[in-house]
């Protein structure tokens, strides 16, 4: 345990020691003795524990800042921070996740059902293939909506209890193993949605080559909305679980809405810019918005004047980007 005190000490060499780093450096050796236990237990050699819990520590510029953002809210408003729990992170990833399964889930259903409706189409054809495929159509959408509903509802509400409350260093450090568990199922994820959705215009094709028939093009159009359907859902849930973690990682104060900023993220985010662009913000689109209309009714260049659009939101990110302070 000296192993694990001794490297405590070094993170904090050279940092100017207060009542705060104190009780700092006090709850990271009593979390490491708490870590270092749980992975004895585990079966763990001494060596093998150090050195998990070691590895296992973040930047200490990261602690210091959170510690540095707590007090002064403290000192400002004169009561404590509400940041994010460890339990609260791991019950938003979980609802993500599940999340991201009903979704992929509901438009994977509707889709099958369109693929039912142009399989039932080329099959049977007249009204009876017609009726059918209809039936089928709305069975899916019937199943499928329900599923957006019930993802929409518990993730929206989830997101909604940590709007606008700081998010932690050991949430963030939560967040960034699980990134890292998730990367190669994520990787699949993508790759299995390109693949299947490239896959899923041979049946056009293929069937069309064969016999180029409207009934054979109709079932190879069906074929190829059921490929897209599994390449749309891996799309999907891939793509839903890696947002939630980069959600946690890359903001300071949870945003529930990216529209809507909380009072916290707002002044964090109007914070890291200089006062003339804040004011450029308000009125930089509406000036854009008056250069076209002037150039449209006075010169009549309707044609070409729409480029100031792109132009101006390129010219936009640009001069963000530059003048915007880094973290």
């Amino acid at each position: 345990m000296n192993t694990i005190k001794d490297y405590i000490d070094s993170l904090f060499l050279g940092i100017t020691e207060t009542s705060q780093t104190k009780q700092l450096k006090e709850d990271l050796l009593a979390s490491a003795e708490d870590r270092y236990e749980d992975l004895k237990k585990q079966g763990k050699s001494e060596n093998e524990a150090i050195g998990n819990v070691i590895s296992e520590f973040g930047s200490i510029d990261e602690l210091v800042e959170e510690m540095n953002i707590k007090q002064e809210f403290i000192d400002d408003k004169g009561f404590e921070l509400d940041g994010i729990t460890l339990d609260e992170s791991i019950r938003f990833f979980n609802i993500r996740r599940k999340g991201a399964t009903f979704i992929g889930l509901g438009v994977m259903t509707i889709m099958i059902g369109a693929a039912a409706f142009f399989t039932s189409m080329g099959v049977s054809g007249g009204t009876y293939g017609t009726g059918f495929g209809l039936l089928f159509f709305f069975l899916g959408a019937a199943m499928g909506v329900p599923l957006f509903i019930i993802a929409g509802t518990s993730m929206g509400n989830s997101t909604r209890k940590l709007d606008d409350r700081f998010i932690p260093t050991q949430v963030k450090t939560e967040a960034k193993k699980r990134k890292e568990d998730f990367q190669r199922s994520f990787v699949f994820c993508m790759v299995a949605g390109v693949v299947l959705c490239i896959l899923s215009v041979i049946p056009v094709v293929l069937f069309s080559l064969v016999d180029p028939t409207v009934g054979n093009e109709l079932f190879g159009v069906g074929c190829m909305f059921l490929l897209a359907s599994l390449g749309v859902f891996f799309f999907i849930f891939g793509g839903v679980i890696m947002g939630s973690f980069s959600k946690i990682l890359e903001q300071t104060y949870f945003i529930s809405v990216e529209g809507e900023l909380g009072p916290k993220a707002k002044a964090e985010r109007d914070g890291q810019k200089p006062s003339w662009f804040q004011t450029l913000e308000k009125i930089y689109w509406p000036i854009i918005v008056a250069v076209f209309l002037c150039q449209g009714f006075f010169l009549g260049n309707w044609g070409t004047n729409w480029i100031i659009f792109p132009i101006g939101g390129i010219a936009f990110g640009i001069l963000e980007n530059i003048f915007s302070k880094n973290e």
